[in-house]
């Protein structure tokens, strides 16, 4: 079986969590960063899980983990200037350069392993691919004075997540050509998408949340202390 490893980006500034580092907040008994790593560490088929994380944050992240015995096989990289370099720092501690690499953000604690597993395999199928919900909003185009430009079909619009997994070498590939290039980017898709390539879209579920906010704490609170 080809090795399957996952990169976590875990370096996100909680602006919007007045001054409270969403990564170590709670939930449902576990820190987000923990319930995140737990998600992966507990497959057996993933080798290898590298966590991003600000430099002066590694001694906190690295005691927390320990503390929840999920570090068995985490490797530590340090964050960099924008997500895309941060992921690239990951990608280059990877062991090597085979197999499927999952990129997933630590700020999604409710990632199933469904959704993993279905990103496994079309990585495997496809060479790229991202988890991403169904969009069940109007969604409407504005001009540049905030007028309605057009009324897009929501048939066809999808909620991007992740993870996002990739071939390692494709992976690696274009975040190096991105790095050069200082490419502006939102997600790791999106790289791929620049240089031309085909992007499956994997159908996930829309409790895999990202946590930005206090209301998604909560939202997530009430979904794990249902017992789902």
């Amino acid at each position: 079986m080809e090795p399957i490893r996952a990169v976590i980006p875990a370096g996100g500034s909680s602006i919007r969590m007045n001054g409270i580092n969403k990564l170590v907040a709670t939930v449902a008994g576990l820190p987000v960063i923990v319930r995140t790593i737990k998600a992966f560490d507990e497959l057996e088929y993933i080798e290898q899980i590298v966590v991003v994380v600000p430099k002066e944050q590694h001694e906190l992240y690295l005691k927390l983990i320990k503390e929840y015995k999920v570090d068995s096989k985490v490797k530590f990289a340090y964050s960099g200037l924008s997500r895309r370099e941060s992921v690239f720092n990951g990608l280059k501690e990877l062991s090597d350069d085979e197999g499927i690499v999952l990129i997933h953000d630590a700020a999604r604690p409710l990632v199933t392993k469904k959704i993993i597993d279905d990103c496994i395999e079309g990585a495997k199928r496809y060479g790229f691919c991202l988890a991403a919900s169904r969009n069940t909003d109007t969604i409407k185009r504005a001009d540049n004075i905030m007028f309605v430009e057009n009324t897009l079909d929501r048939q066809r619009i999808y909620n991007a997540q992740t993870p996002q997994a990739f071939k390692t070498e494709f992976a690696l590939d274009f975040h190096k050509r991105a790095q050069e290039e200082n490419l502006n980017v939102t997600d790791d898709s999106m790289i791929a998408e620049y240089y031309g390539h085909n992007v499956k879209i994997i159908e996930s579920d829309t409790l895999n949340i990202k946590i930005t906010s206090k209301i998604d704490l909560l939202i997530a609170e009430a979904f794990l202390s249902n017992g789902d």
